[in-house]
């Protein structure tokens, strides 16, 4: 979010036309600009403060820049608003939740594990550099920005007549980006893994994915890329994409960000549009398509994770995957929706905090969360 989409909001805020969501980031940005205050903010404060924030905000010079990355580097906060349009402001916790609101599990980070065509196993992290390994006339480097890519060592070589099968997987607390030989790019989020042909050879590309990933394809309209995952294949069309396909989620979940993109499964076919969603079932042939929040579905691959009218199950599995933590359900949980987002640089505390302000009752035992009602 540029310099130009904060003033835009900050004066929908002051004239009441601004949606729960970007209020939610909004609110989230001014909070981390005061995070040096332990006051309990009034919206009559933040509406007074609106006009300043307008006059600190720096002015482009030609190249347009972020706010995001000064936010990264600035403390944890989290926002979730109920569906009331409740928002939290650094509201004091209950004295008898101490304890659970002081546990700290860090979140996760970039590493995963590579496993070669001859079964050797490789841990990657983003501190590595240079070669992991060759094979074939195809190397496979670790690039100065913590990618795994892969390339030929002879640009004029003949592809090999036998095709090598790689497979990148993460576990929970882990992502990693990587490059394929066609320079497609790959975001492989946790509990994830992605398998792929070290080189593609003939009439297609097409590699498969269990979990979540988030794909940048080189388009060739002679060679089509396409994504298998959960019974369904995804098939380029000059495309930016995100597959949610996770066993534990009860549908798959297909978004397009950009370009356009054909999703089948059984005799079932739809073409999507930027802003637009496939829905599937494992069990069942059908594709529904929706619109889609496609800030929210690239918000894990920019170190965020935005909600928009989800239920605690689906935030809490998230939140499972990501902080490698177990969760129970005691009781009858409360249908209560919720629109905000976290950083995935903050620790499991943050989150319990927000938790527990907007009356969601936990306990924490080791590494389990046990939800109550």
């Amino acid at each position: 979010m540029n310099e130009e989409k904060v003033i835009e909001l900050l004066e929908r805020y002051k004239n009441g036309t601004i949606d729960a969501k970007e209020k939610a980031l909004l609110e989230t940005w001014y909070l981390q600009q005061a995070e040096n205050s332990t006051d309990q903010l009034t919206p009559e404060q933040l509406d007074e403060s609106v006009t300043y924030l307008k006059e600190q905000l720096p002015l482009k010079t030609g190249k347009e820049r972020s706010l995001w990355p000064r936010i990264a580097a600035a403390a944890s906060i989290i926002v979730i608003l109920s569906a009331g349009g409740y928002f939290l402001m650094r509201q004091p916790l209950p004295q008898q939740n101490a304890q659970n609101n002081s546990y700290e599990i860090a979140p996760g980070s970039n590493q995963a594990t590579l496993t070669l065509a001859n079964g050797q196993k490789i841990a990657v992290t983003k501190s590595l550099s240079g070669m992991l390994a060759q094979q074939g006339g195809i190397t496979i480097n670790m690039t100065s920005g913590g990618e795994i890519i892969y390339t030929k060592k002879d640009a004029a070589q003949a592809a090999p007549s036998t095709v090598a099968y790689n497979t990148l997987t993460t576990k929970r607390k882990e992502q990693f980006p990587l490059i394929l030989a066609d320079g497609t790019k790959v975001w492989l989020n946790s509990s994830s893994s992605i398998t792929y042909p070290v080189t593609f050879n003939g009439k297609e590309r097409r590699v498969s994915i269990t979990g979540e990933a988030y794909f940048e394809v080189v388009h060739n309209a002679a060679q089509p890329f396409r994504v298998e995952a959960g019974g369904q294949i995804v098939e380029d069309l000059g495309t930016e994409f995100n597959i949610n396909a996770y066993d534990d989620e009860p549908v798959i979940k297909t978004t397009l960000i950009t370009g356009s993109a054909r999703v089948m499964k059984g005799s079932h076919k739809a073409i999507l549009k930027p802003g637009q969603a496939t829905i599937t079932k494992i069990q069942q042939d059908g594709i529904e398509v929706k619109d889609a929040d496609v800030e929210e579905a690239a918000a894990w691959k920019n170190g965020q994770t935005l909600f928009e009218d989800e239920d605690i199950q689906t935030i809490m599995r998230q939140v499972s995957r990501w902080y490698d933590v177990e969760i129970v359900y005691e009781g009858k949980i409360p249908d209560r929706r919720f629109v905000g987002g976290i950083s995935r640089k903050s620790n499991l505390s943050s989150l319990l905090k927000v938790l527990e302000a907007n009356k969601i009752h936990y306990a924490v035992e080791n590494h389990k969360i046990i939800i109550k009602p």
